[in-house]
């Protein structure tokens, strides 16, 4: 049985074993973004007039998912739970893009699937989802409240579920 400080390290080796992934889809992200069109390889498949809804829409790589869309000619559906994050995002995109913002929290199930619906009457059937609604706590793993840890399990794994069930059939059938 490890006590003290070998007992925090293990926890943070586990922890930090899921990150590599995320730091590339970043770096990857970030890449694309700074690099010039001109510079990267042509783009394999053409999603102008498809509906793509983006979680966490309102900051960071959400936002950054959805100006590169909207470069796409894509219809974008924004959702998150900083509306004021969302209006800032939506000025950001291209002029015509058509463009759907809904304030939602995605950790609660019953508002995600009355959105959803909303979205289905109002926008038509999503082609692309991407689920990137995340919270991170810069606190060490033992000095979060149990609250916090819900919210984040909630946000980061659950949402997931909540989003994708009501869209997934459908964006498999086509």
């Amino acid at each position: 049985m490890k006590f003290g400080f070998w007992k925090e390290f293990d926890v943070f080796l586990a922890v930090m074993s899921a990150f590599p992934q995320a730091v590339l889809g970043y770096i990857m992200l970030i890449i694309n973004y700074l690099i010039p069109d001109r510079c990267q390889r042509k783009k394999t498949k053409d999603i102008s007039g498809q509906i793509v809804l983006i979680t966490g829409a309102g900051s960071g790589i959400g936002r950054l998912l959805a100006i590169e869309f909207s470069k796409l000619s894509a219809i974008v559906v924004l959702l998150d739970v900083n509306n004021i994050g969302l209006h800032e995002t939506r000025n950001l995109l291209n002029t015509d893009t058509k463009v759907f913002l809904y304030e939602c929290d995605v950790s609660n199930r019953h508002k995600v699937y009355e959105v959803a619906k909303r979205i289905k009457t109002e926008v038509g059937k999503v082609d692309i989802l991407v689920n990137n609604a995340g919270i991170v706590n810069g606190k060490r793993f033992l000095d979060v409240p149990d609250e916090m840890i819900e919210k984040i399990m909630a946000i980061n794994c659950l949402a997931h579920f909540w989003v994708s069930a009501p869209f997934l059939k459908k964006i498999i059938s086509s």
